[in-house]
Formats: structure tokens, C-alpha cells, sequence
């Protein structure tokens, strides 16, 4: 195989992986979408988003999408920052917590903290069992926490535990996260599509 043979495997295998997602994601990326703008325009609440290693990068962008704007090209620019907080962001916090409760608890120790019913919390897991994630959707669940988790595979234990969950058709890791990010790219096209766009969008 040639370094030019890998790039289009590799690329390829990105686009049969997104063809799988017209099948099987549609559904659960448009109820992702009409919960965050439930979050914002009925409750004012706020996105608490987190995931580990790439998934905590994925944490962060979507949180940033949220906060400041996906799109300026057809958004007026004064279209109003939404709260979202990604919960890997701070070290002293996440070390801190992680010293002395265990790694496992540097999610839901934040949220029990932070999150209130009228939120959304949302974990990212290309296993579904990354126990940290995993404790953070349950914590956000006590509480009556409308909650979304982003996965792959077979979705591991969070599959079960998620109200929303968006479950990528593949076992890869890089294909998996690819998609995560294509997934929340959406859901962001269409909160501001529904809170921002002057011709709107329907449902």
C-alpha cells in the first residue's frame, strides 16, 4: 500500500462510515438539536459537555459552537452567546478532584456542583464506558437532567442510561469521533437555524 493508498482508505472509510449515519442517526441528532434549543429558549438553562482525551477536545469544540457561533456567513453577528461549559477545561479542578475522590468523579463532582434540572448535560464516549462519563450522565440523571451521549460501537452501558443517544455505526476509533464532530456540527447548524436564521426552519 502506498502513503497515497492509506489517505484515500482513510478517507473513504470516513464516508462509508457517514453514508451508515444517514440510516441510523437521523432521528437521534434531531431530538440532540430540539433538546439543546429547549435548553436555551424554554428552560434559559445551561450545556454542560465532557469525554476524555479526543473526546474532551470534542467537549470543547461543541461547547465553543454553543458559546459563540457555528456559522457568520448567513447568522446575524450579533446572534447572542449561549451558555456551555465543557468540564475538562479547568486543571486545578480536574486534579484537584482527581487527587483526592478518584479520576472517576472529575465529571459528576463538577455537575453536582453545577447542574440544575433546567440543563442539559452531554457525555462523550467512542466506548460508552469511559466510567468518569459514565458517572457524569448518571449524576446529571438523579437530578432530572435531560441528558445526550455521543458513542460508538455498541454503546457500551451509557447506551442504556442516555436519553438521547448518538451512536456512531462503527468500531474505529478516528471514524467514530470524525462523525461525533459531523453530528454536533448539525445540531449546531440547526439551533441557530431555529433561534437565529430570520426565515427559521421547520421541525
Amino acid at each position: 500500500m502506498t502513503i497515497r493508498d492509506l489517505i484515500k482508505k482513510e478517507l473513504q472509510d470516513g464516508i462509508d462510515v457517514k453514508k451508515k449515519m444517514l440510516m441510523t442517526c437521523i432521528q437521534a441528532i434531531e431530538d440532540g438539536a430540539v433538546a439543546i434549543v429547549e435548553t436555551y429558549y424554554k428552560k434559559g438553562g445551561t450545556v454542560y459537555t465532557f469525554g476524555n482525551g479526543g473526546s474532551a477536545a470534542d467537549a470543547q469544540h461543541f461547547a465553543d459552537e454553543l458559546l459563540v457561533m457555528l456559522r457568520t456567513s448567513d447568522i446575524p453577528k450579533d446572534r447572542l452567546p449561549l451558555p456551555a461549559h465543557a468540564l475538562s477545561t479547568d486543571s486545578s479542578v480536574m486534579t484537584a478532584i482527581a487527587n483526592d475522590m478518584g479520576f472517576e468523579n472529575i465529571f459528576s463532582r463538577q455537575l453536582e456542583a453545577l447542574a440544575e434540572e433546567r440543563d442539559l448535560v452531554v457525555g462523550f464516549s467512542t466506548s460508552g464506558n469511559s466510567l468518569n462519563v459514565v458517572k457524569g450522565i448518571q449524576l446529571a440523571k438523579s437530578r432530572g437532567i435531560k441528558t445526550i451521549a455521543f458513542l460508538g460501537g455498541n454503546g457500551g452501558k451509557l447506551k442504556s442510561i442516555a436519553d438521547i443517544v448518538i451512536l456512531i455505526p462503527s468500531t474505529d476509533t478516528p471514524r467514530i469521533q470524525e462523525c461525533h464532530v459531523a453530528a454536533f456540527h448539525i445540531m449546531s447548524s440547526v439551533l441557530e437555524a431555529m433561534l437565529f436564521r430570520e426565515e427559521g426552519i421547520e421541525e
